[in-house]
């Protein structure tokens, strides 16, 4: 009898801890961001510094810090246009800059 008690206890705990195990999901990133996703990213203002139109970057200042951008620009946006020392607001995300908003004096 004695040889038994142990391997008794031994399985009840085994059952017992199966039923109180929790089972956590498992959440995977997807692999394609949502559209959301992918417009949202941080904006900064400033001025340029540089603009390179054969690179397609451009630089930026920003205005409440001395931190300076060096950002690649997206397909969409036009660096003809862009004047050094123009003030700006640059929405980047991973170092490329998604949309960038000029403010023009009317001279």
């Amino acid at each position: 009898m004695k040889c038994y008690v142990p391997a008794a206890i031994a399985m009840l705990l085994a059952g017992a801890t199966s039923l109180f195990a929790q089972s956590i999901p498992l959440k995977l990133p997807s692999p394609t961001p949502s559209p959301a996703a992918a417009q949202a990213g941080e904006t900064v203002a400033g001025r340029i510094t540089q603009v390179d139109t054969k690179t397609g970057t451009l630089t930026v200042k920003a205005s409440n810090s001395e931190e300076v951008l060096k950002l690649k620009a997206a397909d969409s946006i036009n660096l003809h246009k862009l004047r050094r020392g123009e003030r700006v607001a640059v929405t980047y995300s991973g170092g490329i800059a998604t949309r960038v908003d000029a403010s023009r004096s009317g001279k």
